[in-house]
């Protein structure tokens, strides 16, 4: 889990846990990369307004570095996304508008992993 907003990240792991989720949290890009590169994810849950490296940039980075073994990214965005292909990205799974459920959230985790194996 990626996000600059402690409380947020607080709350989103806490809800994913009590799912039977093993969350690791992150509070921003450089962060999750450096994560990302020293333990293996399943998925990797992530706001796209973050400093200094956006969502799709902390996933493009993920991706250049781990190449294959990048986890997919569920991008959250408090913004509407009219215009944006998550097929565009390479590790883009799915997108989820925020204000959003939790029980919404981990169906889009559930269906992401689904579709991994």
């Amino acid at each position: 889990m990626v996000d600059d907003e402690a409380q947020i990240l607080e709350l989103l792991d806490l809800s994913l846990s009590l799912q039977g989720f093993d969350v690791c949290t992150a509070l921003s890009g450089p962060q999750a990369l450096d994560l990302a590169c020293r333990h293996p994810f399943d998925t990797v849950v992530m706001d796209v307004l973050m400093s200094p490296w956006d969502g799709l940039e902390t996933a493009r980075r993920m991706y250049a570095r781990l190449g294959d073994a990048a986890p997919p990214v569920v991008l959250l965005t408090g913004l509407s996304l009219p215009d944006y292909d998550p097929a565009a990205e390479p590790l883009i799974a799915a997108a989820l508008t925020k204000p959003f459920r939790p029980s919404e959230l981990v169906a889009v985790i559930r269906q992401v992993q689904a579709s991994r194996t």
